[in-house]
């Protein structure tokens, strides 16, 4: 499945595999060091998640890069103003628990 042709429920699906394996990284030092590297990733959708996750504990490193995000004025421009507005507004939540089980991978 490409991410470009994936339906609402298959990228719905897929976002919650991410997440699960996010809180996973987030929850020690070294998978918080790992997804704030990804920060640069050359994927932007990897960027764009990365940044995202790390403002929950390093915004010094990931406003910066949202802010880069924004200038960059391309197709994810309105996400990273999203995420920005609601991490200033103390709403941002990337700890979510998503339905039902981990990936396999994480049991």
């Amino acid at each position: 499945m490409s991410i470009r042709s994936a339906a609402p429920a298959d990228w719905n699906r897929l976002v919650d595999r991410m997440q699960w394996f996010q809180l996973t990284l987030a929850s020690t030092p070294e998978g918080r060091a790992a997804v704030t590297r990804m920060i640069d990733d050359p994927c932007p959708t990897v960027r764009e998640w990365s940044t995202t996750n790390a403002l929950a504990w390093d915004p010094a490193i990931a406003l910066p890069a949202l802010r880069r995000q924004i200038e960059a004025d391309g197709p994810r421009t309105f996400t990273a103003k999203v995420v920005l507005h609601e991490y200033e507004a103390g709403r941002l939540n990337t700890s979510w628990t998503p339905k039902g089980r981990p990936p396999v991978e994480l049991r």
